[in-house]
């Protein structure tokens, strides 16, 4: 038997720690980064990536960091493309395992091959931020259960070599559904199940309207949960009449809706709840239809954790909210592990990581961040990516033991260059967020357009009523401070997000996996602005 990889020993330690304290884990960070890069250099410096980019043969850390260039997904296409028509070393030494689709901020659809390790590395952040949630939330344990797991289904397709496609997001969902089918709310054929985005968003909402102890929801981008309410909120009645006559008001084929129709039987007794709660309150109010709701694992950072912070405001005080794990179809990177906190300690064991200073200068390790400092951030995994840089910002937040928390902030991409100096994403952010504060007006999403050297925003309102003469006169101090120039402000209509998802919802997205660009390149269409400041 081979010698176990940092992955494999934190795989065969991970009951120690859940039983001792995940602090061990953390404790060890710093020195189980040089073990993963000496793995990784090991099973890679006899691929062809290595030999052709000039790192073939190499042992060390310092060889690696001398002599491996900083990459990004072209760099790998095409060893992706020949690794499709046959598995022969291209990245690593190990065999692929399946191939990760994503789409990402595009439509043109990225692979990256999966190898044992790789994969493993991940079900482990999977695993452990799992295990973490059942000892911070302790309902998880409970035997009366019921979740909603918003996911795709996993199957796509089959590579040339016979080798499978799989999305992301779901890989790991389909084997936690294997593990525990009766503690979700619908069955995993209903993943699969032909149908159209509205009626599987209908048929969602059912679902769960129907299971009064519904009391967990995970769901990456709460936008998606949004909708959901929106769809209660339009068809109360409808729901309320499917349920207690066990029908899917929906267009399905006939042996989708004969494998789905256990699934939803009839329930009388519920239908009277629900119409009771209706005709009471006119509506079906959260907090009486699932009494029981009391967590919610989304992500809580950069743009999709400000449209998430947009659907909480519509849910219960009582509910607990935990980051789910930064990642992405490269790897998972770290592991949250307090309540409404975006940040949490890097996964150390998933693959290496490098950070380079926004503000210039070569990369650095983790243990050399500096609290409260903007980087990019750059890993080499253990399935053959090699000082890959995600162009994604992230923020320094101490440390936990000797392992850095980070927080993803937004894309090197959401920056907008105008006459006196270049945004990230990050900035607008910040004084959007003062202005909210001072002005007491949440805005559920905005974005923002270079016009004459000048920044202008698009706005979403929370609310209708909107004060946009006075939070244009705090954000136009602001941006003074930070020498912007402040331009105009687009005040939307209420449904401008949801036209903005629609949109995008082509080549089998979802609301689920699109991540709404910030960065506009034109003024939006005239139809959807309610009002423009200054005129």
């Amino acid at each position: 038997m081979g010698k176990k990889r940092v992955p494999e020993q934190v795989a065969a330690n991970v009951m120690h720690y859940y039983q001792n304290g995940w602090q061990l884990l953390f404790d060890a960070g710093h020195a189980m980064q040089d073990e993963v890069l000496l793995d990784i250099i090991e099973l890679g410096n006899n691929s062809a990536y290595a030999k052709d980019h000039g790192f073939a043969g190499i042992t060390t850390k310092e060889e690696f960091l001398a002599r491996v260039p900083i990459s990004d997904y072209s760099d790998y296409r095409p060893y992706v493309e020949d690794n499709i028509r046959q598995d022969n070393g291209q990245l690593t030494a190990l065999e692929t395992e399946y191939y990760l689709l994503s789409t990402g901020m595009s439509n043109s659809g990225k692979l990256y091959m999966e190898n044992r390790l790789g994969a493993l590395a991940r079900q482990m952040s999977i695993n452990i931020w799992n295990m973490m949630l059942t000892q911070l939330v302790p309902i998880m344990t409970s035997p009366d259960v019921k979740m909603l797991a918003v996911t795709n289904c996993s199957p796509l397709e089959e590579a040339p070599n016979g080798k499978a496609v799989r999305r992301t997001s779901s890989q790991a969902a389909k084997a936690l559904w294997e593990q525990n089918p009766q503690v979700y709310v619908f069955p995993y054929e209903f993943l699969e199940a032909e149908m159209s985005n509205d009626d599987r968003d209908y048929l969602t909402a059912l679902y769960i309207v129907k299971e009064k102890n519904f009391n967990m929801l995970f769901c990456n981008n709460l936008a998606y949960f949004g909708v959901l309410l929106d769809w209660i909120e339009v068809r109360p009645q409808q729901m309320i009449d499917d349920i207690r006559a066990g029908y899917m008001t929906a267009t399905l084929t006939d042996k989708d809706r004969a494998i789905l129709a256990p699934s939803l039987p009839a329930d009388p007794t519920r239908a009277d709840e629900l119409q009771a709660l209706l005709d009471a309150n006119g509506k079906l109010p959260v907090e009486a239809i699932w009494p029981n709701f009391a967590f919610i694992g989304a992500w809580l950072a950069g743009s999709v954790g400000r449209l998430a912070r947009d659907v909480m405001r519509r849910l219960p005080d009582s509910i607990r909210y935990i980051s789910e794990s930064y990642g992405a179809s490269e790897g998972m990177f770290n592991l949250p592990m307090e309540d409404d906190c975006a940040y949490g300690p890097l996964a150390p064991y998933s693959c290496y990581f490098e950070f380079m200073p926004l503000e210039g200068g070569e990369p650095v390790g983790m243990s050399e961040l500096e609290e409260g400092k903007y980087y990019e951030m750059i890993i080499t995994t253990y399935s053959g990516l090699y000082r890959y840089n995600l162009h994604d910002i992230v923020r320094a937040r101490g440390f936990t033991g000797t392992t850095a928390n980070i927080e993803f902030c937004c894309r090197t991409a959401d920056r907008w260059n105008l006459e006196t100096r270049s945004v990230y994403g990050y900035e607008l952010e910040q004084m959007i967020v003062t202005a909210e504060e001072t002005s007491g007006q949440p805005v559920t999403f905005y974005q923002g357009l270079e016009e004459d050297g000048k920044l202008s925003l698009v706005l979403q309102p929370f609310c209708e009523a909107f004060d946009t003469a006075g939070f244009y006169r705090i954000l136009l101090e602001l941006m003074g401070q930070q020498d912007i120039t402040l331009g105009r402000i687009y005040v939307m209509k209420q449904n401008y997000c949801i036209t903005l998802f629609e949109s995008l919802m082509q080549f089998g997205r979802t609301i689920q996996t699109i991540k709404l660009p910030i960065v506009l390149k034109e003024a939006p269409a005239e139809e959807l602005i309610q009002q423009v400041y200054p005129n």
